[in-house]
Parts: structure tokens; sequence; C-alpha cells
């Protein structure tokens, strides 16, 4: 089964499948393990959407997932945040920069991606099963974070 059979045909415009031609391209090279190519054509495929699109959304998080693979946290960071200032609404954004921001002991941070990430559910293209996935994720990093909270210190 290709990707092609996992995409409605009557919802995509064949405009849209070839605006989206450079991000299948980009994806194959990180797929492949070319990440310095697959990161400058998931750049290059930012030209062909509108600001405040899906596309564009669709590509930060790529480039999250890409810097994220490769160790570079805080760029992976940016692009998720840059996703979000494009109008993300998928709760995976959320859930990254929330794990992101945990990992670097930034909880407070944390925890308001993780706020964010559960408001953001209602408003998702999400159907009942991945909704109810991310919201016991975002419970689960939230009581993770606020237990972090309360510990002590240790030196």
């Amino acid at each position: 089964m290709s990707w092609h059979d996992l995409i409605p045909k009557t919802s995509i415009s064949q405009e849209t499948m070839e605006a989206l031609a450079p991000v299948f391209a980009a994806q194959k090279l990180f797929n492949q393990g070319h990440y310095p190519e697959a990161e400058a054509g998931f750049c290059k495929a930012l030209d062909h959407f509108p600001p405040k699109s899906a596309g564009r959304v669709l590509i930060y998080n790529k480039l999250g997932i890409l810097y994220e693979k490769i160790g570079e946290s805080r760029q992976a960071l940016d692009s998720y945040e840059k996703s979000v200032q494009e109008g993300a609404l998928t709760p995976f954004t959320y859930q990254r920069m929330c794990q992101l921001h945990l990992e670097a002991n930034r909880f407070p941070k944390a925890l308001g991606c993780a706020q964010q990430g559960i408001k953001v559910l209602k408003k998702a293209r999400t159907n009942l099963p991945q909704e109810i996935y991310f919201w016991f994720v975002f419970q689960k990093l939230k009581r993770k974070i606020n237990h972090r909270l309360r510990s002590p210190k240790r030196v």
C-alpha cells in the first residue's frame, strides 16, 4: 500500500498534490537518512504554500522531527513554534514541544504546552481514538511535569 492509497481522493485537489510533491520528495530523502538534503527540500517546499496554511504547518512539523532526529533540540523546538504560529491544530505539535521543554527542565513551559495541547484537541481534526490517545498523553505529561515541579532539587 502506498501513501496515495491512504489519502482521500475527493478531498485533495490535483493542484494541492502538485504543491505537496516537494514535501513527499523531502520525506523520501529523510527516510533514506539524507538529512541535509531533506532539510533543504522541506525549506524549499515552504515556498509552495501561503502563510497560515496547512502545508506550512505540515512542513514545520516535519522539520521539527528531522531536527529531533539529528539531535538539534533547539531547532526542533523553533520549528514546532513556527508551526504553532502558522496555526497548528494538531496535538502532535504541542506534545513534541512539551516533551522538548520537559527534557530541558523548562517545566512551566512544558506545562503550558500540555495545557495548550488539551485545548487544541477540541479544534483538531482528529478522530475519537486519536483524541482519546492524545488526551491521555497530555495527562501523563502533566503528571510528570507536576511531579518534577514538586520534587526537591537534587544536587
